[in-house]
């Protein structure tokens, strides 16, 4: 992933990305053959890596063992960025966002492992709710057939990249103008954009 020196994330910034951010998209490439899959991923920081699961008939189950290349890319917010919400003159069109990508290794899970991928990510998105569902509310028939049905991995991360292009190369007006444009705007990405942008300004 390309990345100018003045929008690059460090590893800290990208793993904090990551706390917020969990589906991603996994790539592998294998003798030429790319396949892609939407995967909800947990994060794990202290140990370097990433778990997921993937239904069993899909192909990309035989591509993670022997892929030649593996990519998980995660894309945060992004927005549109007019000209003319600029101070300055001769702008042209760009778009703000962020994402970070990260290469590894792969290793597929046995039950036990993919049983865990499984229970572990519902108890951290269960957690916002008052009355959390738990896996312990299946039986023992529908969890042996939901295994049946999936594979969970492991991503062991040999390198993370984060891209966040929040209009840090242009001067404090400029970047006030497009945090106003954002605002101005209708749609909630926008409007996290300018967040985004705001707290940068507020960190400087």
């Amino acid at each position: 992933m390309y990345s100018r020196p003045s929008f690059k994330m460090t590893e800290q910034q990208c793993f904090k990305f990551l706390g917020s951010h969990f589906l991603g998209q996994l790539i592998t490439s294998t003798n030429g053959y790319i396949i892609q899959t939407y995967v909800p991923f947990i994060i794990d920081k202290e140990n370097s890596c990433l778990y997921g699961h993937i239904a069993k008939q899909n192909k990309q189950v035989e591509a993670l063992n022997a892929a030649d290349d593996l990519i998980v890319t995660f894309l945060g917010e992004d927005a549109y960025i007019s000209p003319s919400w600029y101070q300055s003159t001769e702008q042209v069109p760009t778009w703000n966002y962020q994402a970070v990508e990260i290469k590894g290794k792969a290793q597929l899970l046995d039950q036990q492992g993919t049983l865990f991928v499984v229970d572990r990510l519902s108890q951290i998105h269960e957690s916002q709710f008052t009355d959390p569902w738990l896996i312990g509310k299946l039986s023992e028939n529908k969890i042996n057939a939901m295994l049946k049905a999936i594979v969970g991995f492991r991503i062991e991360i040999t390198e993370i990249k984060g891209h966040s292009k929040m209009s840090q190369n242009k001067d404090v007006q400029d970047i006030q103008g497009v945090i106003d444009g954002l605002l101005s705007q209708q749609d909630s990405a926008s409007h996290r954009v300018a967040e985004i942008m705001q707290k940068g300004k507020t960190n400087e």
